[in-house]
Protein backbone atom coordinates (compact mmCIF):
# COMPACT_ATOMS: atom_id res chain seq x y z
CA UNK A 1 0.00 0.00 0.00
CA UNK A 2 1.11 3.25 -1.02
CA UNK A 3 1.94 5.92 2.10
CA UNK A 4 -0.85 8.84 2.79
CA UNK A 5 0.98 12.06 3.85
CA UNK A 6 -1.67 14.47 4.30
CA UNK A 7 -4.27 13.02 7.48
CA UNK A 8 -6.58 15.84 9.33
CA UNK A 9 -8.12 15.97 11.77
CA UNK A 10 -12.03 16.06 11.08
CA UNK A 11 -15.29 16.28 12.83
CA UNK A 12 -18.15 14.30 11.43
CA UNK A 13 -21.14 16.45 11.03
CA UNK A 14 -23.21 14.07 8.14
CA UNK A 15 -22.58 11.38 6.17
CA UNK A 16 -24.45 10.68 2.81
CA UNK A 17 -24.27 8.03 0.26
CA UNK A 18 -23.00 10.74 -2.18
CA UNK A 19 -20.62 12.70 0.00
CA UNK A 20 -19.43 13.20 3.47
CA UNK A 21 -19.33 16.33 5.58
CA UNK A 22 -17.17 17.41 7.48
CA UNK A 23 -15.96 20.20 9.91
CA UNK A 24 -12.22 20.62 9.04
CA UNK A 25 -9.85 24.08 10.91
CA UNK A 26 -13.74 25.59 11.70
CA UNK A 27 -14.61 25.15 8.02
CA UNK A 28 -17.65 23.11 6.16
CA UNK A 29 -16.69 20.76 3.21
CA UNK A 30 -19.13 18.46 1.23
CA UNK A 31 -16.47 15.85 0.19
CA UNK A 32 -17.78 13.42 -2.49
CA UNK A 33 -17.78 9.60 -2.25
CA UNK A 34 -17.02 6.81 -4.14
CA UNK A 35 -19.08 3.32 -2.57
CA UNK A 36 -15.92 2.34 -1.05
CA UNK A 37 -15.06 5.30 0.79
CA UNK A 38 -18.65 5.23 1.94
CA UNK A 39 -19.08 1.73 2.90
CA UNK A 40 -15.29 2.52 5.16
CA UNK A 41 -16.64 5.60 6.55
CA UNK A 42 -19.69 3.83 7.70
CA UNK A 43 -17.57 2.13 10.11
CA UNK A 44 -16.47 5.22 11.51
CA UNK A 45 -18.81 7.68 11.54
CA UNK A 46 -19.97 6.62 15.29
CA UNK A 47 -16.60 8.57 16.11
CA UNK A 48 -16.98 12.26 16.77
CA UNK A 49 -13.14 12.95 15.40
CA UNK A 50 -11.21 10.94 12.96
CA UNK A 51 -8.30 11.59 11.07
CA UNK A 52 -8.93 11.76 7.34
CA UNK A 53 -6.83 11.57 4.47
CA UNK A 54 -8.17 14.53 2.62
CA UNK A 55 -6.29 16.68 -0.43
CA UNK A 56 -4.39 19.74 0.29
CA UNK A 57 -7.95 22.01 -0.27
CA UNK A 58 -9.65 19.33 1.72
CA UNK A 59 -12.47 19.19 -1.31
CA UNK A 60 -10.94 15.29 -1.78
CA UNK A 61 -11.18 12.22 0.17
CA UNK A 62 -8.31 9.92 -0.55
CA UNK A 63 -9.76 6.82 1.08
CA UNK A 64 -9.84 5.23 -2.04
CA UNK A 65 -6.78 3.07 -1.79
CA UNK A 66 -7.44 2.61 1.80
CA UNK A 67 -10.78 1.17 1.44
CA UNK A 68 -10.23 -1.23 -1.29
CA UNK A 69 -7.38 -2.82 0.60
CA UNK A 70 -8.45 -5.71 2.74
CA UNK A 71 -5.97 -5.73 5.22
CA UNK A 72 -7.01 -2.02 6.36
CA UNK A 73 -11.32 -3.53 6.41
CA UNK A 74 -9.61 -6.54 8.95
CA UNK A 75 -8.17 -4.07 10.88
CA UNK A 76 -10.59 -1.63 11.20
CA UNK A 77 -13.07 -4.87 11.82
CA UNK A 78 -10.96 -5.76 14.58
CA UNK A 79 -10.36 -2.34 16.25
CA UNK A 80 -14.23 -1.87 16.13
CA UNK A 81 -14.55 -5.34 18.35
CA UNK A 82 -11.89 -4.59 20.42
CA UNK A 83 -13.35 -1.47 21.35
CA UNK A 84 -16.88 -2.99 22.13
CA UNK A 85 -15.75 -5.31 24.03
CA UNK A 86 -13.67 -3.02 26.14
CA UNK A 87 -16.76 -1.26 26.38
CA UNK A 88 -19.10 -4.26 27.16
CA UNK A 89 -16.41 -5.77 29.91
CA UNK A 90 -15.92 -2.39 31.70
CA UNK A 91 -20.09 -2.25 32.69
CA UNK A 92 -19.82 -5.74 33.92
Amino acid sequence: MRRLESFTLATFLELQPTHVTVMIHQARYDIPLSQEEHALLQLLQEEPLVLLPVSRDCRQLLLDPLASDPMVLEELNDFKGAADSSVSSEGA
